[in-house]
This record gives C-alpha cells, sequence and structure tokens, in this order.
C-alpha cells in the first residue's frame, strides 16, 4: 500500500512504546496492517508473536481480509479479535489452571446474568417481589468496579455476600459473565506466562478500553517484554459510561512516542473544517488537527423544524432530488427512542429501513434465552443456571425442581446430570434431544419442535415463540456452513450491535443507528437527528457538566460522513396541552462547528 509520510513514520518506528493518534478518516485500519506487514516482512518477526486487539469483531474481520490480501497465509498466524474474544479463547485452551472446565465453558449474556443475580438475590433474603433490600445502584456499583478495573470492595461493603455468592454460582455452573472474562483472564495470565510467545501488542481504538484491560495489556508487557503500538484517537472517545478510560493516555502520555496521522482522506473539507472548529472547545485531549485532503463543495446543511415526520418528509424530498440512494445515507441519533419514531415515519412513505439494534433486543429475550439454554446445556452440562431457564419447559414444578436439585448436591453431579440419570421415566426431549443432538441445525430444528409445546406433558408457560431465534442460528450456519454448536455459543458469547449490521449491510436500506453503534463506520450521507440541547447534549450530561464526552459523541458522528452532512434540528419551540410550552433550543454544537 501506498502511505503518505506520517503513515510511513508510524509503521516503520523501533519504539517499543507507540501512540498512533489518529483522526477521522486518516488510514489507521491501513497503519495497522501494514505495521503488522512490516514486523513480519521487515523485522522478520513470526506472525505467532502478533496480538491484535480490535474493539469490535466487525473491525477485526476486515483486518483479517486486508492482512491476508496482504501477507497471504502468514495472516492466518496472527492472533486477531476483541480483547474479550481473545480472552475466552485463551480461557477455554487454559481453562484448568484458573479452575474451569475450558472446553466446557458457558458465558452469561448481561440477561442471563441479571437473571442469575436476582436469584441468589432472592436466597439471600435480598430480593423479594420486585424490591430489593439495598440500594441497587450500590449493587451495580460494586460489579461495574469488577468488570471495569478488576477491583473487589470490601467485606464491609452491604452487596459483598451478594456478590461472592453470585460468583461461586457463576463457578459452580462453570459459568463466567461477559465482563468476568476479562477478571479471568487477568489471573489466568500468571499461571499461563511460561505459554505466551508475544512479542508486539498491536491496539485498535485504544482511547475506548478500561482500566482492566489496560492490566491485562501490561502484565503481558511485562511477562513478555512486548513492544505497544497503540492506535486510537482520544477525540473520538465516547464509551466513557462503560469504563473506557481516554484520561490514561493523557497521564501516561510521556511513556509514549507519539505519532500524529492528520490527513482526513474520507470526508469533503466542509465536514472536515466543522469537526476540527467543534472538538477544539475540549481542553481534555491530546491536541490534533485534521487536514482535508479530498476536493469538494459545501456539504453541510441544517433542516430547522424537523421533528420526525419532517425528518421523513424532507428526506424523502431530498432523495428525489439529488444523486443519492437509499444505500448512502445512514441517520445516527443520541437515543432509540427517536430513532423508533423516524423508522416509523420512514417506514409510513415506503422508504426501506434497516434499524440497526432490532437484533440485539432479541438476543437479550427470555425466548432467545431459553432457546439457547437447550444448546448451552449440550456444550456445559455443569450450568446449573441453563437447566433453571428450562425447568418447566422440561415439565418440573418447582417441587420436582428442588428436589432434583437436593439429590444433585447430595451426590455431586450438576443438576442437569441428575435430571439426565435420576428420571426412570423415558423422558421425550432426552430421548430426542439430549442424547441424539446432532448439529447445530438439527438441534436448532429439534428446540424448535420442542417449544411448538406438542409433546406429551403439559407445564407452565410451555409454549413459545422461537422462529425469530431459529432464524438467528439459521443465518450464522448459511455463514458458516460447517460450524458446530461449540462454535456458534463461542461467536454468540461476544456478539455486539455491529455484527448485526454486517447482516443488513447490502439489503439496499436507509440505516438508523445509535452513533455508539456507529463507531468505525461511514456512509456518503450522514444525517444527524435530534441536534438539540436536552437529546445531544443529552439533560444529564448537561445537569452534570458532562459536556466533552457529549461533544466527543457529536464529533463521531460527524465524521462518519464521506460526502454529505445534514443536521436535522427538532422544533426550537412547541407548545403543548393547556398553554404549556416546550423549549428545546438548537445544540451548542451546532454554533460551535462554526469556529
Amino acid at each position: 500500500m501506498n502511505l503518505d509520510p506520517q503513515q510511513k513514520e508510524a509503521v516503520e518506528t523501533s519504539s517499543p512504546n507507540a501512540l498512533v493518534l489518529s483522526g477521522a478518516g486518516s488510514g489507521k485500519t491501513r497503519v495497522l496492517v501494514e505495521r503488522i506487514a512490516w514486523l513480519i516482512e521487515h523485522r522478520k518477526v513470526s506472525p505467532y508473536e502478533i496480538l491484535c486487539l480490535t474493539f469490535t469483531r466487525k473491525a477485526a474481520g476486515e483486518m483479517k481480509a486486508r492482512l491476508e490480501d496482504r501477507i497471504g497465509r502468514k495472516a492466518h498466524g496472527v492472533t486477531m479479535g476483541t480483547i474479550h474474544a481473545v480472552a475466552l479463547g485463551f480461557l477455554k485452551r487454559f481453562g484448568e489452571f484458573a479452575g474451569l472446565r475450558g472446553k466446557n465453558l458457558t458465558v452469561y449474556s448481561e440477561w442471563e446474568s441479571d437473571y442469575l443475580l436476582r436469584e441468589v438475590a432472592i436466597d439471600l433474603g435480598i430480593y423479594k417481589g420486585k424490591a430489593w433490600k439495598i440500594p441497587k445502584k450500590d449493587v451495580a456499583r460494586m460489579f461495574n468496579l469488577y468488570y471495569q478495573e478488576g477491583t473487589v470492595s470490601e467485606e464491609t461493603d452491604p452487596a459483598y455476600a451478594l456478590f461472592r455468592d453470585f460468583n461461586a454460582r457463576c463457578r459452580e455452573n462453570n459459568a463466567l459473565t461477559y465482563g468476568g472474562l476479562l477478571v479471568a483472564f487477568r489471573d489466568l495470565l500468571v499461571p499461563i506466562r511460561g505459554y505466551l510467545n508475544f512479542k508486539h501488542i498491536l491496539i485498535d481504538e485504544v482511547q475506548d478500553i478500561d482500566l482492566l484491560q489496560w492490566v491485562i495489556i501490561n502484565r503481558i508487557k511485562a511477562f513478555c517484554g512486548v513492544s505497544i503500538f497503540a492506535v486510537g484517537d482520544i477525540d473520538q472517545s465516547i464509551f466513557e459510561w462503560r469504563g473506557a478510560c481516554p484520561g490514561y493516555l493523557v497521564e501516561h502520555q510521556a511513556e509514549f512516542d507519539i505519532h500524529r496521522l492528520e490527513s482526513n482522506y474520507r470526508s469533503r473539507p466542509a465536514i472536515v473544517k466543522a469537526a476540527n472548529n467543534l472538538i477544539a472547545h475540549n481542553k481534555d485531549r491530546i491536541p490534533t488537527t485534521m487536514e482535508a485532503r479530498r476536493n469538494g463543495k459545501r456539504t453541510l446543511e441544517t433542516w430547522t423544524e424537523s421533528d420526525s415526520a419532517r425528518t421523513a418528509y424532507i428526506l424523502q424530498t431530498w432523495l428525489g432530488l439529488s444523486s443519492s440512494k437509499v444505500t448512502d445515507v445512514g441517520v445516527l441519533a443520541r437515543n432509540h427512542f427517536l430513532l423508533d419514531k423516524l423508522a416509523e415515519e420512514l417506514d409510513a412513505l415506503g422508504l426501506p429501513v434497516a434499524r440497526i439494534g432490532k437484533t440485539a433486543a432479541l438476543t437479550n429475550s427470555p425466548e432467545f434465552r431459553k432457546f439457547h439454554a437447550f444448546l448451552k446445556l449440550l456444550i456445559n452440562p455443569f450450568d446449573n443456571f441453563s437447566f433453571l431457564l428450562i425447568r418447566d419447559l422440561l415439565g418440573l414444578s418447582r417441587r420436582e425442581y428442588n428436589k432434583i436439585r437436593l439429590n444433585a448436591t447430595r451426590t455431586g453431579v450438576s443438576d442437569f446430570h441428575q435430571w439426565i440419570l435420576g428420571d426412570p421415566i423415558l423422558h421425550p426431549i432426552k430421548v430426542n434431544f439430549f442424547e441424539s443432538p446432532g448439529s447445530l441445525g438439527h438441534a436448532a430444528l429439534a428446540i424448535k419442535y420442542i417449544s411448538t409445546g406438542a409433546l406429551p406433558f403439559d407445564g407452565p408457560g410451555w409454549a413459545f415463540d422461537v422462529d425469530e431465534c431459529f432464524r438467528f442460528v439459521m443465518a450464522w450456519l448459511v455463514d458458516n456452513p460447517s460450524g458446530t454448536i461449540e462454535g456458534y455459543l463461542d461467536w454468540l458469547a461476544t456478539y455486539d450491535i455491529q455484527d448485526e449490521i454486517r447482516d443488513q449491510e447490502d439489503e439496499g436500506k436507509i440505516k438508523l443507528m445509535t452513533i455508539h453503534a456507529a463507531k468505525g463506520l461511514e456512509w456518503p450521507v450522514v444525517i444527524v437527528a435530534g441536534c438539540n440541547e436536552g437529546l445531544l447534549p443529552s439533560k444529564q450530561a448537561i445537569a452534570t457538566g458532562e459536556i466533552e464526552q457529549e461533544r466527543r459523541l457529536m464529533y463521531v458522528a460527524m465524521t462518519r460522513a464521506r460526502d454529505e452532512l445534514i443536521l436535522a434540528i427538532r422544533p426550537e419551540r412547541k407548545e403543548g396541552p393547556r398553554g404549556s410550552v416546550y423549549e428545546n433550543p438548537r445544540s451548542r454544537f451546532v454554533e460551535e462547528m462554526k469556529g
């Protein structure tokens, strides 16, 4: 690949700690690919000595494809993926060192984790009905501290007993939560240090990693003496609510040799200028200034008085008058509610819409999780929680279930094993599913049949609709025709919203998604909806003074646009019932873009 001088300098650096500040559209993926190729071809580094961490699975897939085009089969030797996916791989391989049955490991989703947490809280008398006896915010604080920093609170903390018993239940089930993957990986690194052979770690979107991930990276560095090549942009850090700590880079910048990529090859000059003007208002940053490398006329406009209905109407008219197609357009907003309303209006006008986030909601539904509990028990028969989820579907009363639990404890086996071994009756699901599961497709079809309730017993809440769940599994099989149940569940364990985007990006529709979901993506035309105070920036950010994070969010939204950027401003003054008046001034960011 042809590299500009800044890119070439970064790729060929000999620094053991390099931080590449990569502005939007500056070719960071190209730089990462070329850095790996340069290490292999010029420094004679083995591909097996390279670890590349990406923020999303979609980014990893794109980078793998580009690297294979660049260096061929050697690309297969590079360890590449999200840090959660890498952690899962190591835990399945070396889980015994962490007291886990690696091959049989289950990963719980957010929905499953919350469900199990309530079950444990009920056992402890902390949760009854729908009320918590200790503030739920204290419980959330403890778990967030554990998952984002790897820190365990003091035993005197009111939520400590719940935290302790919840983690014990996970271990009993040979399971980890999504957040717990990284804590377990951090601890695993000590006993397996002799098996680690990495010499170079490359990090994509480094501004969005949290303190625990920095601990893991620095621990590998200490054990292996690796060099760090971190690429990112503090101005695009938008995940602080999830634990990201861009301030780490600001505080530790002296530890890195800093390179800057300031040429923007993506956006037209008007967009680049407006984005520079906006982000210059932030103080907590390492300054960089993008320079537009594309030519073009003025391509930034505002649509005023644009509520959801008017935005949809203007967009329809605009598409009729311009040369742009629906596939060129990405509509971004701060929250899901606004996008849902806009999707309804666009659909009413007959415009094809892909509402990104709908499938992510499916994956956290009770139907989806019960469907997958069957699959998880095929891989991990120690997973007592998955057995609990399908108890009613097996026709087991609460009394029968408690008897199974008691006998399992006495005999030292899992609840599932006790049910399989202890029931003298030939249970149809035992015979037709658990004893002969077959392939993933066969198992999914069997669960679909089971869900109809067409078996000779009747349990509470027996029949449930799993058509969407079944289609989700089969869509994965289309992309992975030789995929196994274990492979599918490993993929699902680190599923994120951009996996959904991949499935819909070629369907010829206008894409609607939150700004957070759009990170790393781009379109010829971007419409930012809801450019009003209270929406972007949000009311909460205004109240707490967290405006810099919101400004970064707007910056990310703007820099997704290649050719056209449209700011849709909702009515700034609206009369409500009984003479009430609602004031929603245009976002301060609209004025800041003007410089």
